[in-house]
């Protein structure tokens, strides 16, 4: 189950090194205090994401508002989720990025011995431009449209208490106020933000994994989602293949299967994963999306000893990898 009180959907639990503890094993935590108020201000901040929205779907790729009821069941266990979005759309991959800008400055300010709260006053400037995002034009009003979707997005997952399993729901954030606002009324330039029980666990018992930086300058929804798996599956590892209709799946991509290849086919030739290039392969059925480390010499290595060298060769790759 989704359960914070447990370990992080079905992965190993990690420190802030991305070493894997042993499953039932509880993280080594490193006592707190809690505040009534966090500031989230700090400048240097490495990127930390959480776990279970890394495996399970709980964004919404689209582009535009997305009011549709979603719900993903992994294979093979009973763990399930279901996204009720308001009105006005889902929580989307970008908005996440708030989430990701937040979590990481808690858990970077309590590896500090700094006093931490679920609720946090950032400036929309810090953010804007933590994140990647250019601070001009409509940017500073859309933080209150993100704010209106993180909030409205409801989450039910069935968690077990007192041994009996039940429904639980709960959105983002469980509040927003706006504390400054830009001259025409419109823009947010201050921010505080209660995060949800659920989301603020998973960043103080560390269930979370370093990704890169460069992550927030992936422009296609798809690809956001792709890298997540592939950081959070392939890790350190150089190689990892999963099936395609799998991992449209997980992906919580709505396209036709045809559509989401071509789209596939799209980023492989973009080439801008993090730390990854992608393959397909077409040598089985359902095809294989294949995503490899970067570090030539290390791949080739590997996949001597496991004599895989004609297997890769043969998957469609980018055109000329640099």
């Amino acid at each position: 189950t989704l359960d914070r009180s447990s370990a992080a959907s079905d992965v190993y639990k990690r420190q802030e090194d991305d070493k894997p503890l042993k499953r039932g094993r509880k993280a080594n935590v490193v006592p707190y205090v809690q505040t009534d108020m966090f500031q989230a201000n700090i400048v240097e901040w490495p990127v930390k994401d959480d776990l279970a929205s890394m495996e399970f779907p709980l964004f919404s790729l689209s582009t535009k508002p997305d009011t549709s009821v979603r719900e993903y069941s992994q294979p093979g266990t009973n763990k399930r989720v279901r996204i009720i979005p308001p009105v006005i759309g889902a929580a989307t991959v970008f908005d996440k990025d708030l989430l990701l800008f937040l979590g990481s400055q808690i858990i970077e300010a309590r590896k500090a011995g700094m006093p931490i709260s679920k609720r946090v006053k950032f400036d929309t400037y810090d953010f804007l431009t933590g994140t990647s995002r250019d601070p001009g034009g409509n940017a500073y009003s859309n933080v209150l449209d993100m704010l209106r979707r993180l909030k409205g997005t409801q989450l039910e997952t069935n968690i077990v208490t007192g041994g009996q399993e039940q429904t639980k729901g709960f959105g983002w954030i469980e509040d927003y106020t706006v504390t400054k606002t830009a001259s025409n009324g419109k823009g947010v330039l201050e921010c505080e933000v209660v995060l949800s029980e659920w989301i603020y666990n998973a960043f103080l018992h560390f269930e979370v994994m370093s990704i890169d930086r460069r992550y927030f300058g992936l422009r296609m929804p798809l690809e956001r989602r792709l890298y997540e798996l592939a950081r959070k599956h392939l890790g350190s590892k150089m190689i990892w293949a999963a099936d395609i209709v799998a991992l449209q799946q997980k992906c919580g991509s709505k396209q036709s299967l045809t559509h989401y290849r071509a789209e596939i086919r799209k980023i492989i030739q973009r080439d801008l994963l993090p730390d990854y290039h992608m393959g397909l392969d077409t040598s089985v059925k359902p095809h294989r999306i294949v995503f490899y480390t970067r570090d030539e010499q290390s791949l080739l290595e590997e996949l001597a000893a496991k004599g895989e060298l004609d297997w890769f060769a043969a998957l469609e790759k980018r055109d000329m990898e640099g």
